[in-house]
């Protein structure tokens, strides 16, 4: 293959210009994976944001509801009581409530201590993706003496 540059020049294929069109393609290759993997990165950060927003919602009705039915109990503990122990009544109340929110607080706060698993399955296919390439790594050995080998001979011909 030869390719003329000014009438009386020519230019053969050179043996690095294989190595040049492999070293494109597995750029190519390794910017498809990123690309992948980052579009399951955000993917995956869609759903935790939508899945936080639902359950924040979810969350806020559930208090409203929770507080509303524990203002109607109190009333009608309070009202139960109003002639015989009302302040017994109300400090009793007050006691639950507070001892609720103890453990309630306690309970948040380990929760809050332990974390979450996000991104779970873009960093399992990045840990995928690595021990694939260390298996391939190691695996290939390249041979830079081929042409000792050969007997010092003609560099290998190449069909295009």
């Amino acid at each position: 293959m030869s390719v003329r540059l000014s009438g009386r020049e020519s230019v053969q294929g050179h043996p690095t210009d294989g190595i040049v069109r492999s070293g494109r393609r597995m750029l190519g290759i390794l910017v498809g994976m990123v690309r992948t993997r980052l579009n399951l990165l955000a993917v995956e950060l869609m759903q935790e944001k939508s899945r936080i927003v639902l359950m924040l919602v979810l969350t806020t009705f559930v208090l409203i509801f929770a507080l509303m039915a524990l203002l109607m109990l109190s009333l009608l503990i309070v009202v139960a009581f109003w002639d015989e122990n009302r302040l017994l009544a109300i400090g009793g109340l007050f006691a639950f409530y507070l001892g609720a929110a103890l453990v309630t607080l306690f309970m948040l706060r380990r929760k809050a201590k332990m974390g979450t698993s996000l991104f779970a399955g873009t960093l399992n296919e990045l840990s995928k993706d690595a021990a694939a390439l260390n298996e391939d790594v190691e695996e290939d050995e390249v041979d830079f003496d081929f042409e000792r080998r050969r007997g010092r001979g003609q560099p290998p011909r190449r069909s295009c």
